[in-house]
């Protein structure tokens, strides 16, 4: 699908009220470091920048549902997430289309009131369900050709932090955040 004009994506992002997103290679850059600890379980690791994590934290400050939907378990992640009031967490799932109907139900919004960011295939089905479609600029190129926006930001390198900006700021909740601190 062709990128949405800026008077298109602005009237879009006004509506979002759930935000949603992969987690590797979007929250993350996508390495995953593995360990073996003291009990011989395997450990993985990821690292989540903190500009992503503070906008995370507004997102929810501002009363903005937020979500991951990964193929991926982390339980790094999913308490890394609960610190971030995030509102779901879903992993281990590829199913992510039913995640989200699932996630919509829950929060009583419709597809096109969600916000979500990829970057490969198995975000597809969601890309093309949602009223803002995201992709980091590493994303595959079939997700790319899928999005509504390519952030300027790579994932794990504040692509959520300049989506989670663009939002609040369509929303009129910019100078919010920005009274907290200035």
């Amino acid at each position: 699908m062709p990128p949405l004009n800026s008077q298109t994506l602005q009237a879009r992002l006004k509506r979002v009220r759930v935000v949603l997103m992969d987690v590797d290679g979007v929250l993350s850059d996508g390495r995953l470091f593995h360990f073996v600890d003291t009990s011989g379980s395997l450990v993985e690791l990821k690292g989540i920048g903190s500009q992503d994590a503070i906008a995370l934290a507004w997102l929810a400050q501002m009363g903005l549902k937020t979500g991951i939907i990964s193929g991926r378990i982390s339980q790094g992640v999913a308490e890394r997430m609960k610190i971030l009031k995030m509102s779901f967490i879903y992993q281990h799932r590829l199913d992510k289309k039913n995640v989200l109907a699932r996630i919509c139900r829950q929060a009583g919004v419709s597809p096109s009131q969600v916000l979500y960011i990829g970057d490969d295939l198995q975000d597809l089905p969601v890309l093309r369900a949602v009223g803002v479609a995201v992709a980091v600029p590493n994303a595959r190129p079939e997700v790319k050709a899928a999005a509504h926006w390519i952030t300027r930001r790579a994932g794990g390198d504040g692509a959520v932090r300049e989506a989670a900006e663009a939002l609040l700021k369509a929303q009129g909740l910019w100078p919010r955040i920005l009274d907290k601190f200035c």
